[in-house]
């Protein structure tokens, strides 16, 4: 069992690693959370509650924050939001904590780099190339055939993705993303290119203890929609049964490639496609899911999604007999077709009384100003489903499309 009052570091605990810091108190810990910068988007600036943690460091340098973490006696250090990934092991290997291999860091944080080593361990995944060069990009394209994927090498919830389908959506996808922030504020400085992948998205989460096999907690479908270049608006994510056949199919690939870029530890999230030659893994993100996935989770099996990862890497996590669904979730994700000043929301009350209906974020303030939706960082509300019909979640996530509206001027 957890030792009372010991100190536990959370890093970056925004957007949905929010809850770290009431889940860890509620287990007797005392939070601390590590900002290693400042964030500005509204989906993940407006999510922090800073109130649920004994102390908050801002991290400047590494051999700072050890200091600080030193002096606290950290028991553990936790991976919250994506940035967190670029620094959460070091801050491990250099306590002598639970973490994985340093070795491999740049693996789980830089995707060209990831498709690399799933290369060197066997693991197939997309034809890809680097550059800082639009010509080099554009002769690659040439080569490779439309269409074709344009990426920051790390990112996430889609920021600055791109289907290109000609020279000019190319140029002008390279241009954005080596001149515009991400939804982190952070700024790539060369540009992914990737082949286009057929078939279906989702997103499959593992657990990871330090054993041998790591275990399925959830897998999900993807329903995105495409317009402007950008393919990945996402629409709602529902959730499939554990034993689905397409679920157990994949699972031995999803495995490998963790394995190939060193994941030992944690609860965490690999998007992939099943395309016409078999799944293809997009990324491993070594966090736990986004968009409400670890609260869903969490209502349909009882797993403690936050609780259950600090006890992993407080090495005191014990798998139970048994992990199944009892019911199943879906997310859906608010779009916005006209940018504008926020003027209110329509519909959520009669949301509200949907048989499904668990809860919603709505992320657009009245009053803000608000684009157009194009990706998850700019979807202005997450509305979360969970029944033991999924017929009924279908029904219901239709409803809320039809019902709820943004209202701009």
């Amino acid at each position: 069992m957890p030792v009372p009052g010991q100190a536990i570091a959370i890093v970056d605990p925004v957007s949905a690693a929010v809850p770290y810091g009431a889940e860890t108190t509620a287990m007797g810990l005392r939070p601390i959370a590590v900002m290693t910068q400042e964030f500005r988007t509204p989906y993940i600036a407006d999510s922090f509650l800073g109130d649920t943690f004994s102390e908050i460091h801002r991290h400047t340098s590494v051999a700072d924050t050890l200091a600080f973490l030193k002096d606290r006696a950290v028991a553990a250090v936790v991976p919250g939001a994506q940035t967190a990934l670029d620094v959460t092991d070091l801050f491990a290997e250099g306590l002598g904590l639970i973490g994985n291999p340093v070795s491999s860091i740049r693996a789980r944080t830089d995707k060209r780099v990831m498709k690399e080593y799933w290369r060197a361990h066997g693991v197939a995944c997309a034809d890809h190339m680097e550059s800082t060069s639009l010509t080099a990009v554009l002769s690659w394209a040439e080569a490779a055939g439309y269409p074709i994927v344009l990426k920051p090498p790390a990112s996430a919830g889609a920021s600055h993705v791109y289907v290109c389908t000609d020279e000019r959506e190319v140029a002008g996808a390279f241009r954005t993303i080596l001149h515009s922030p991400d939804v982190y504020d952070r700024m790539s400085d060369a540009v992914l290119a990737e082949e286009y992948l057929d078939g279906d998205e989702y997103f499959m989460n593992l657990l990871h203890d330090g054993t041998p096999e790591a275990a399925l907690v959830s897998v999900a479908r993807y329903e995105k929609i495409q317009r402007d270049g950008h393919p990945s608006i996402y629409r709602t994510f529902r959730s499939l049964p554990l034993d689905d056949p397409l679920a157990q199919e994949v699972l031995p690939y999803i495995r490998s490639a963790n394995t190939a870029i060193g994941v030992r530890y944690g609860i965490n999230d690999t998007e992939f496609k099943m395309t016409s030659r078999g799944p293809r893994a997009i990324e491993v993100n070594n966090r736990l899911p986004g968009a409400g996935t670890p609260l869903m989770i969490q209502k349909c099996s009882g797993l403690h999604t936050f609780q259950d990862n600090v006890r992993i890497f407080l090495d005191e996590y014990t798998r139970p007999p048994e992990y199944r669904f009892q019911r199943h979730y879906c997310v859906c994700c608010l779009i916005n077709d006209r940018p504008g000043r926020v003027l209110g929301h329509e519909g959520a009350a009669e949301v509200a009384k949907l048989p499904s209906y668990d809860g919603d974020r709505m992320i657009a303030k009245v009053g803000a100003d608000w684009p157009v939706t194009e990706d998850l960082s700019t979807a202005w509300g997450l509305v979360r489903l969970v029944h033991e019909d999924p017929a009924q979640l279908d029904r219901d996530a239709e409803a809320v499309h039809a019902l709820m509206r943004l209202r701009v001027e």
